[in-house]
């Protein structure tokens, strides 16, 4: 695998498979519609979100030092923790849904039982800002990015620190699994994105092209490519296989802070720190679908839910939005 710089012809099988997308991607004839049932109650900013596996909760994490757990439909809290020493900048799910993850400037990690609001275990080993999390297929084991240029993997039944990832020159900002849990892949302040295999630790990749940090980063449901978004306004398509490049994404104006892929892998949706806009892509052939306003300051995390006909944005503003994909009304279309 080389590094990614500018896309050229993408291989055949890539070709393939975005044709594929972009012949199953819905053609939207009408704008879409928020406001499904907005969260409302963190005290600061909130930069973290994150949808339990069976849709019905929400996760969030904010700078006013606590996680909320919230009922998605009726857009009520469930609970809330208050552990961390600073702000919460990274929440994760397990796949069971019963327990998830928090992670904080303070530099810690909490295994939270959602049932009981209980602190499990604490995982500590970075040295700053813990600023991304990502759980294995398996969950047996765990990771996280930290602004200590480390990526760190974890078992959450031992706490035990499993190996630590070097590679990057500056803050990391983000980590995700292949759905096969045989790579991770991170993305940091250096303006890379690196390739790592998930059971030795060993580097694979670079990939190279954005000329801004890279902020968010999330994969497609089948593993094959990656999406990132980055301080030089763009979100980019990667195919992780092929180390390369496979298209730039240009609408936001300011620096773009988050990326998900919706469940079929057919759509992308990115988080506008500078325009404070979400917009909704394809990602088979990278038009924008159709944008909405609604946060007051940056947005900061995005997420769909499972069924892919929701969304979730957090902002600066200290709201997180519950958007309706499959509803019609006064979004911004392109």
């Amino acid at each position: 695998m080389g590094k990614g710089r500018h896309p050229g012809n993408p291989p055949c099988h890539t070709r393939r498979r975005l044709l594929a997308l972009a012949a199953a991607a819905p053609v939207l004839t009408a704008p879409l519609l928020s406001r499904a049932a907005d969260l409302i109650g963190h005290g600061a900013m909130v930069n973290a979100v994150a949808v339990s596996p069976d849709g019905a909760r929400v996760l969030t994490g904010s700078w006013d030092y606590s996680a909320i757990l919230w009922d998605l439909a009726s857009g009520s809290q469930l609970a809330s923790f208050h552990e961390h020493a600073a702000g919460v900048t990274a929440v994760a799910f397990q796949p069971d849904g019963k327990r998830a993850l928090t992670g904080s400037r303070d530099a810690a990690i909490i295994l939270w039982d959602l049932e009981s609001g209980r602190p499990l275990r604490r995982f500590e080993g970075h040295t700053g800002t813990v600023a991304g999390l990502a759980v294995a297929p398996d969950g047996r084991s765990f990771a996280s990015a930290g602004w200590d240029f480390a990526i760190r993997v974890w078992d959450p039944e031992s706490s035990a620190a499993l190996r630590v990832l070097e590679g990057h020159g500056a803050n990391v900002n983000a980590v995700a699994y292949t759905p096969d849990g045989g790579r991770l892949v991170s993305a940091g302040y250096d303006f890379q994105i690196r390739v790592w295999d998930a059971a030795t630790g060993r580097e694979k990749a670079v990939l190279e092209g954005h000329e801004g940090s890279v902020n968010g980063l999330a994969l497609s449901p089948d593993g094959w490519l990656a999406a990132t978004a980055s301080s030089d306004e763009t979100v980019r398509l990667w195919d992780l296989e092929g180390g390369t490049l496979l298209r730039t994404l240009y609408g936001h104006s300011g620096f773009v802070t988050s990326v998900a892929v919706s469940p079929d892998g057919r759509t992308l949706l990115s988080g506008g720190g500078g325009d404070r806009r979400v917009r909704l892509w394809d990602a088979a052939t990278g038009r924008q679908l159709a944008s909405f306003r609604g946060h007051e300051k940056p947005v900061l995390a995005v997420a769909f839910t499972p069924d892919g006909q929701g969304a979730l944005s957090a902002g600066y503003d200290a709201v997180v939005r519950h958007w309706d994909l499959m509803s019609k009304a006064d979004a911004d279309r392109p």
